[in-house]
Formats: C-alpha cells, sequence, structure tokens
C-alpha cells in the first residue's frame, strides 16, 4: 500500500501540539501556535459540560494538544495539556494535586489518606450551606469566633448559668 504525502501531511495535522498564545474566557476558547502558525478562536474540551459542569481554562504559555478533523483548525478542539519545563508536573508520587499559580494547592495523598488544602497568605475559605456537619475531632490553633451561641454537650455558652455563685474569690459551680 503507497501512502501519498498528501496523506501522510493530513495524518500529522490530525493531531498537534501548540502553545496558548491568547484565551477569551467568556467564549470558552483560545488561540494556539503551532511554530509561525496561530489558529482562530478553538474550544477547550471540559472535563464535564452537563448536569455537573467543571471549569478549568487553559493559560497562555501552556503546552497542548489540539486534534483538527480533516487538518482544518476550524474546526479543532483543545483536548488536554502536556507539562513542560514552564509547566512541570506538581507532584512527583501517587497523589492527586490541584496548584494554583498564586501558590494555592489541594492534595490528597491515597497512600496516607490524608487531604490537604494550602492557601496563600490573605487567603481564605468560605463554605455556605445551611448546615455543617464534622465527624470526628476538630483541632484549632487560632481563635474561634461565633456570632451566634456556641452550645456543648447541651449547654449554652451564652446562656447558661451557675449555681452557688458567692461574691469575692469563690469559684463558681458547673454551669446548668
Amino acid at each position: 500500500m503507497n501512502i501519498g504525502a498528501d496523506t501522510l501531511r493530513l495524518l500529522g495535522d490530525l493531531a498537534r501540539e501548540g502553545v496558548v498564545e491568547s484565551v477569551d474566557l467568556r467564549a470558552g476558547t483560545a488561540r494556539v501556535r503551532f511554530g509561525d502558525l496561530v489558529t482562530g478562536d478553538i474550544p477547550w474540551l471540559a472535563a464535564r459540560a452537563g448536569k455537573m459542569r467543571i471549569y478549568a481554562a487553559p493559560s497562555v504559555g501552556e503546552q497542548v494538544v489540539v486534534i483538527s478533523p480533516e487538518g482544518r483548525t476550524s474546526a479543532a478542539i483543545i483536548i488536554g495539556s502536556l507539562s513542560s519545563d514552564q509547566h512541570p508536573h506538581p507532584a512527583d508520587d501517587s497523589s492527586a494535586v490541584i496548584a494554583f499559580d498564586d501558590g494555592a494547592e489541594i492534595t490528597y495523598d491515597p497512600d496516607g489518606h490524608f487531604l490537604i488544602a494550602r492557601l496563600p497568605a490573605g487567603s481564605f475559605v468560605q463554605v455556605e450551606a445551611d448546615d455543617i456537619y464534622l465527624r470526628g475531632n476538630l483541632h484549632v490553633t487560632g481563635t474561634v469566633e461565633a456570632t451566634g451561641d456556641v452550645v456543648g454537650a447541651g449547654k449554652s455558652l451564652r446562656d447558661h448559668v451557675h449555681l452557688a455563685v458567692q461574691p469575692g474569690q469563690g469559684v463558681s459551680g458547673k454551669p446548668q
């Protein structure tokens, strides 16, 4: 079987490695550079885009893989990223890591069975829900503040009373 030069060129143009040149966050598209050629706006593949959606835009300078049906960049899709010297792997073990440019990192280590979220100085975490349940012990190294009451073992911190209180240096009884 004789494969012609045009067929080989088309096969080579189906999947290419390139570098993200620009990103349009609102449109969900990017332009990719392949040597001297820069594509028009092409979409990137989403991990999920149905009832559950995962959004993770590529960044300028990121090395990506692009498929182009029939070699046409007008129909191309960015299907994934490749680690590079500029953007190396964030881990070298079996852990799963999401690393952000500002230093924030979410890591799960399946061997050690722990999840860590590290945030840079000045960051905060906000969880919004009607109720939040924690199972297990809670260890806090800083201050715990509450705008409402704190209740432990049925005793209100704000509204509990002490019996047998005497003026002076005496110590009150346990809260009731």
